[in-house]
């Protein structure tokens, strides 16, 4: 009773704050989310990996093995001088914890908090601009669904604004900080120094240039050295181009972008048009890539495009080499959608990867090569379109590739005998694959 009674006070406070809370704002919650989620195995009755060359990205169509679960709820507040407050989490776990500094449990596969921010819209002095803070997935963040990769990502914890209006242009400002997790707890060289290193980078975009369809990025990044890369850069910078087409390159219905990057120091090799990934990159680290991506509209088809060319000179992605090497990498492929029924659709994907890289000498040491992978996926869908979510698909997959990229398939590196040994689809010899699976996809 005692405990009662000392609780009853305190309940009349909160009931007395929340009611007059009531009474001077709005509040709305909305809960969002993506999931996907599904087996994939080979003709042999094994589960298998994702089939792909490149470090970042794969043809995603009938080529998934993991499980990914997004929860993102949402609480939006309006006063009464029409201020509008955006507080926004967002809760992820994924069986192959990636792109995150908190995968703290052993194997990776944790619930992660991956955003945890305010947003401030429709302040007096600002209206039009949105002001953040917090941790949260940068609003320029550009990706392919085709190939799962975001191209353009900034991610991490900060704060900034965009949409401010300078006449000529948009302009978005922020400021992220982000350390992959296996790379958080090292010390800096200089064990006086307090603290871990991290990457800070300053991301300036000027959007609409002219009223054009032109958006450019700038961005500067700051690391200290730490323990693990002694002579890695301390600094970098990068700029990104886009074009954004009117439809598909102007000849049809949809989207499309052409885009240009380069970084250098931090902001290139595997951190080119992101943050946080070039912890190890040298001072001379240079990287170029050219984007087109896109999707067309024509009636009852759907076609996504996407191809990507790369080029990184002085890379490394450990710090035993002290020159780096080159590196050149370029993909293409399409995706045709075709809406046979409103709730069927049948989709293909022919895709291409090619990689020259030192680092993967392969089994006949050449180190270069390149991966054909072709999908048939017959889709149960929702509603009509690419876009349309709930799909359940099941899908065949058949992949092969030349010897000389064999361990970069899944190969695993050796840090004892700088080696690297083979993984699932190399070391039985074996250039091709046959892969079979059931998928779940949905965001809301």
């Amino acid at each position: 009773m005692k405990s009662l009674n000392q609780l009853m006070p305190l309940s009349l406070l909160i009931l007395t704050a929340m009611s007059h809370q009531a009474s001077a704002e709005k509040y709305d919650f909305a809960l969002h989310g993506y999931i996907r989620s599904g087996i994939l195995a080979n003709s042999d009755g094994n589960r298998v990996d994702s089939v792909g060359l490149m470090p970042d990205g794969k043809w995603r169509l009938g080529n998934e093995d993991d499980t990914k679960i997004e929860l993102v709820p949402r609480v939006t507040l309006t006063s009464d001088s029409g201020a509008v407050a955006k507080i926004q989490a967002n809760i992820t776990h994924q069986s192959k914890c990636t792109s995150d500094w908190n995968c703290l449990d052993e194997d990776g596969k944790a619930v992660q908090f991956r955003e945890g921010y305010v947003e401030m819209t429709n302040l007096d002095f600002a209206p039009e601009v949105a002001f953040w803070g917090g941790k949260r997935y940068s609003s320029s963040n550009t990706s392919s669904h085709q190939f799962d990769w975001e191209y353009i990502q900034y991610n991490g914890t900060g704060g900034g604004f965009d949409n401010l209006d300078l006449g000529f242009a948009r302009f978005d400002a922020g400021i992220y900080a982000f350390t992959p997790t296996d790379e958080s707890k090292a010390f800096p060289v200089d064990k006086s120094d307090q603290g871990y290193p991290d990457d800070y980078s300053l991301n300036l975009w000027l959007k609409k240039i002219g009223g054009s369809p032109i958006d450019l990025e700038v961005v500067g990044h700051h690391m200290n050295n730490s323990e693990k890369h002694v002579d890695a850069a301390e600094k970098g910078y990068g700029f990104t181009g886009i074009y954004n087409f009117d439809g598909f390159y102007g000849v049809a219905g949809g989207y499309s972008k052409f885009v240009v990057q380069y970084g250098r120091g931090l902001a290139a090799g595997d951190s080119l048009g992101k943050n946080g990934w070039g912890w190890a990159n040298l001072e001379d680290t240079q990287s170029w890539r050219v984007v087109l991506d896109g999707v067309a509209s024509l009636g009852e088809w759907d076609i996504a495009t996407f191809a990507y060319y790369q080029k990184d000179k002085n890379y490394r992605w450990w710090s035993s080499d002290e020159k780096g090497w080159g590196r050149t990498s370029w993909v293409a492929g399409v995706r045709p959608y075709q809406q046979i029924t409103k709730h069927f659709a049948m989709q293909y994907e022919v895709g291409y990867e090619y990689l020259d890289d030192d680092n993967y000498k392969g089994v006949d040491g050449k180190g270069k090569g390149g991966l054909t992978k072709v999908t048939i996926a017959p889709t149960l869908t929702f509603d009509s379109g690419f876009w349309s979510r709930p799909q359940l698909r099941v899908f065949a997959t058949y992949a092969k590739w030349d010897k000389g990229v064999s361990d970069a398939l899944d190969g695993n590196y050796n840090w004892d005998t700088n080696s690297i040994s083979a993984g699932g689809y190399s070391r039985s010899g074996k250039t091709d694959t046959l892969n079979f699976g059931i998928q779940a996809e949905v965001w809301f």
